[in-house]
């Protein structure tokens, strides 16, 4: 028996991002495990909602004063005491760690930082991506010093570090060089069972599909005027939905939609979950534009739906095109996008084909078949006696 301590102190249970997607999708796949007991600690707010997804599991509640922290970070971060601001966590978090070291084996932290981080017990941290450090602007000032902190300190002391995509292990040797590689294990991102296969013609179907947060990375612009050389210069008139929460491109992406309203583009915002699978279902495509990610659990959740995917160049794409059938196009240009839209769009017999075959393939990324790897990496890592330090750590 492996009791296995999770950190969703920060989670956000209306939150509709690939995150959650992640951490629910992973944890009830390893609930379902022998053997294993999770040890869930969260906040007050999630609690509830957290009882009725895990049944088998403890979830425990950590009451603590947020404001308290908050004002403390906000110091730490405004006048650059970084030293000040870890040992501010490590006293506030000081109750929880000796709790958790009494309930738990190993420690996993699913939503991309460590906490708390001086545990003597073996961690392992998700790191999904690095976002700050290429696509800074999507952030305001605080936020971005609180990530570089956050970061750099849960890569140094954290025993392991999972990454979903070589891409992703890469992109964290890049900026911290002198980080033990060997630290660094790569597993990939699963699918829900809730997504299931649904056989339609494809003929019939008539709309684009793209889930996709607001943000400027998921590249909303190249495929906004995509759409729109296909209405003007080939008089295609082609139907666009969309879903995702507001973020910091929503002007950019609100404003062209309102601005050419003879295009035929649907922004639905924020949708529950069964009418994202209804979206799923009734599309004749996805589009995954993506610029930047750690890997792309939209074309997983296509893939499993029974949909086709138009997608990004992007390395964690290529790596998921290594099993998958997927069609790409080069990732900043919409022009590219058009054509391939315009090529590929009535070839039923190839979208036919590509579906047929990633229907085989998707079940390889079944949780429950991905879930064995982390349970394994538990397991591994249960038996070290010694956390693997990071003396010797350049920072981002």
């Amino acid at each position: 028996m492996i009791r296995l301590g999770v950190n969703l102190l920060d989670f956000k249970k209306n939150y509709r991002g690939g995150i959650n997607s992640f951490s629910l999708g992973l944890l009830k796949a390893l609930e379902r495990k022998k053997n294993i007991l999770l040890n869930i600690y969260t906040n007050p707010a999630s609690e509830i909602s957290l009882k009725k997804i895990f049944r088998k599991s403890n979830i425990i509640s950590i009451k603590k004063s947020k404001l308290v922290l908050f004002v403390f970070q906000f110091f730490c971060i405004i006048f650059n005491k970084k030293k000040l601001f870890l040992n501010f966590e490590n006293s506030y978090y000081a109750k929880i760690k000796k709790r958790i070291e009494e309930e738990s084996d190993v420690f996993y932290c699913p939503l991309s930082y460590l906490r708390p981080y001086n545990l003597n017990i073996p961690t392992v941290t998700s790191i999904h991506d690095l976002q700050h450090l290429h696509y800074g602007n999507n952030f305001n000032f605080l936020q971005l010093k609180y990530r570089f902190f956050c970061y750099e300190e849960t890569i140094k002391k954290s025993t392991i570090i999972q990454a979903s995509s070589i891409f992703i292990k890469k992109d964290i040797i890049k900026f911290y060089p002198n980080i033990n590689k060997k630290k660094i294990e790569v597993i990939n991102e699963g699918i829900s069972n809730d997504f299931k296969f649904k056989k339609v013609n494809i003929e019939k179907k008539k709309f684009f599909f793209f889930p996709a947060q607001l943000w400027q990375h998921k590249n909303h612009m190249t495929v906004l005027k995509s759409i729109k050389v296909l209405k003007e210069k080939y008089r295609i008139n082609s139907k666009l939905v969309m879903v995702g929460e507001k973020f910091r491109s929503s002007k950019n992406i609100l404003n062209f939609i309102n601005n050419n309203k003879h295009l035929n583009i649907q922004y639905l915002g924020k949708v529950n979950f069964k009418k994202l699978i209804s979206l799923y279902e009734n599309c004749k495509f996805l589009i995954s534009p993506s610029l930047y990610e750690s890997s792309s659990i939209p074309i997983l959740e296509a893939c499993k739906i029974g949909r086709p995917v138009i997608c990004s160049d992007t390395d964690p794409n290529k790596e998921l095109g290594k099993k998958l059938k997927l069609n790409y196009f080069a990732s900043n240009s919409y022009e590219n996008l058009a054509n391939l839209i315009k090529k590929i769009s009535k070839n039923n017999n190839l979208l036919k084909k590509q579906v047929n075959f990633n229907r085989n393939i998707i079940k390889y990324y079944n949780w429950d078949n991905i879930s064995k790897q982390y349970l394994k990496l538990f397991k591994k890592i249960k038996k070290r006696k010694i956390i693997i330090p990071i003396n010797n750590y350049s920072n981002a």
